[in-house]
């Protein structure tokens, strides 16, 4: 909120349901249920279609003015059975929305009558799997939806009971578990590098094909692809968790390591030089094994596209917004590029944001205090652009009105993409991803200065001795 607001204007986050669509669309023959009204399932579903460019199906309870007062449960239970009879899903994404919560439907309690009523089990050889999650807009945020999401699917495929446990069977697989900001070019390039180096891993959630999906002759009810389940029932046997995104909990890694004795360690998005190198490390100390000549081959072309465009990047003042995660490792990749994030802001909550940007400036760029942000909305952001001066902007397409009215520059990165195609293809992970990042900001920059020669910038103190200063004096005279 501004100073002339008391109202959220223009939020810089998506609904807390959208999160939760995002997490159960990467599962196997999965399907999505909003309990609530029919405007709820008709924006998210809009709303993703804009952005990967595919159909996104997304059941509603569709309760009226009658149901706000005397409650839902009706009308969940016939939801319920539309579902299973028009798309024969093997899990049911149940989220909750703001007028649910509202009112006070107990949502697990409705499910657990309906499967009664419909003599559904729970074993997911046999059954329909309904998962259930709170997800009220008016709570958080699409981060934390996607996050409640994830991690109560990895619980209802982990039920155990006492006797049971003794059973357990190491599968020697890594079980891989990113935050919400991934696309599904982010995915295939993790998949990629795992069959290198893992062999055997379990990624969860798989959005590469479901979100990215080729053409067919004949469309199908439930988009193909996904994680299986018999691999998210198998986490908990897994050898280790490796979480992607160290500022937002991973509530799903913590699970399996609390509950059932799966290492977990969380590592930035690997975007940029030091957290793509920080992942690999990772992978190397929980596999055991070396870094492919591959990929050491693509770390080397990244320095030397970093050393390439420096004199284009150095100094660049920039405003980075967008989700949590993503914006600390993008901060991290500027400040790796000697550019200065003037501004890094994020529309989530989060009290561990501002301290882990300050960390890596501390790390990197000391020297430099940047303007941080959390809880925002545009119109905030706005009115700090606007102080901060930045020359480029990075972030998704809701920013556009603000770059437009300042003519400032807008890479686009994130989600939402509306006003361009391609978002589901942009990849920024993985060295390769770096460099195509790298690519189309300073291309961005060159494009806005309308010059191929590399800006005036002022050398720092530090990066020159006593002779080069001395030598520098003797040349003016």
């Amino acid at each position: 909120m501004t100073k002339r607001n008391y109202a959220t204007v223009n939020p810089c986050v998506m609904c807390q349901p959208m999160g939760s669509a995002l997490a159960f669309k990467g599962i196997e023959n999965t399907m999505v249920l909003y309990h609530g009204s029919q405007g709820c399932s008709t924006y998210m579903r809009l709303h993703l279609s804009h952005h990967f460019r595919e159909p996104v199906e997304i059941a509603s309870s569709s309760l009226n003015e009658k149901e706000a007062v005397y409650g839902g449960t009706e009308n969940l239970k016939k939801g319920l059975k539309n579902v299973i009879k028009r798309y024969n899903p093997k899990v049911i994404g149940v989220a909750t929305t703001c007028l649910t919560e509202t009112i006070g439907d107990d949502v697990p309690a409705i499910i657990k009558e309906f499967k009664e009523e419909e003599g559904i089990g729970d074993d997911p050889e046999k059954d329909i799997i309904i998962i259930p999650v709170s997800t009220p807009s008016y709570g958080e945020s699409h981060v934390s939806g996607y996050i409640k999401a994830l991690d109560a699917v990895v619980r209802k495929f982990s039920e155990k009971s006492g006797e049971e446990e003794f059973l357990k069977i190491p599968n020697g697989k890594l079980n891989l578990i990113p935050v919400e900001s991934f696309s599904p070019a982010d995915v295939r390039e993790i998949k990629e590098i795992l069959e290198f180096m893992a062999g055997d891993y379990i990624f969860l959630p798989d959005i590469s094909d479901t979100f990215d999906a080729p053409l067919r002759e004949k469309l199908p009810k439930i988009a193909v692809g996904g994680t299986p389940l018999s691999e998210i029932a198998d986490m908990p046997n897994s050898r280790a968790s490796i979480g992607l995104g160290v500022v937002s909990t991973n509530l799903a890694v913590k699970y399996l390591e609390d509950y059932h004795g799966v290492p977990g360690h969380n590592v930035p998005i690997p975007i940029g030089l030091l957290n793509t190198d920080l992942f690999f490390t990772e992978l190397v100390r929980t596999l055991g094994c070396p870094i492919p000549d591959k990929y050491q081959n693509e770390r080397g072309r990244l320095l030397d596209a970093m050393v390439d465009v420096h004199k284009y990047l150095y100094g660049v003042k920039a405003a980075v917004y967008g989700d949590p995660d993503s914006v600390f490792s993008l901060t991290t990749f500027m400040l790796e590029l000697g550019m200065n994030p003037v501004l890094v802001s994020t529309g989530s909550k989060n009290r561990d944001f501002e301290k882990r940007i300050k960390q890596i400036f501390e790390e990197i760029r000391p020297e430099l205090e940047p303007v941080v942000l959390d809880g925002i909305d545009f119109d905030t952001l706005n009115d700090a652009v606007s102080e901060c001066g930045p020359e480029i902007l990075i972030g998704n397409s809701k920013g556009r009105y603000i770059a437009k009215a300042r003519d400032i520059p807008l890479v686009r990165v994130g989600l939402p993409i509306h006003d361009r195609v391609g978002a589901q293809r942009i990849l920024t992970v993985g060295y390769r991803g770096a460099l195509e990042l790298l690519d189309r900001i300073t291309n961005t920059i060159l494009e806005a200065t309308d010059t191929f020669t590399a800006p005036v910038q002022v050398e720092p103190a530090a990066y020159a001795g006593e002779g080069a200063k001395d030598e520098r004096v003797e040349g003016s005279r």
